[in-house]
């Protein structure tokens, strides 16, 4: 892990300036065809950028916390079996 760690910051941060010039190029390239520029293509594109930096982001942080996040979903699971288990027994007597 750390190994890759520098790797997955840089993911993060890449995908924060992504995410940035995505919301610039929305800004900058309203929906508009006057002065026969069509901009149209700007703006598609800058919403398309915005979700490719949100994903790329988001993939970054929940592989830097993978580790922990899995502790905690099998944590969770085990005690909804266990329950489960528990309540079946219950039914049985």
């Amino acid at each position: 892990m750390s190994k890759l760690k520098p790797m997955i910051i840089l993911m993060i941060i890449s995908g924060i300036l992504i995410l940035i010039a995505g919301i610039i190029m929305v800004q900058t390239g309203y929906a508009t065809f006057e002065d026969n520029d069509p901009r149209v293509g700007l703006y598609i594109g800058g919403i398309f950028t915005i979700i490719g930096g949100v994903f790329l982001t988001a993939g970054g942080m929940i592989y830097l916390n993978f580790d922990s996040l899995k502790k905690r979903f099998f944590r969770t699971v085990g005690k909804v079996a266990d329950a489960y288990e528990e309540e079946r027994k219950q039914e049985k007597v």
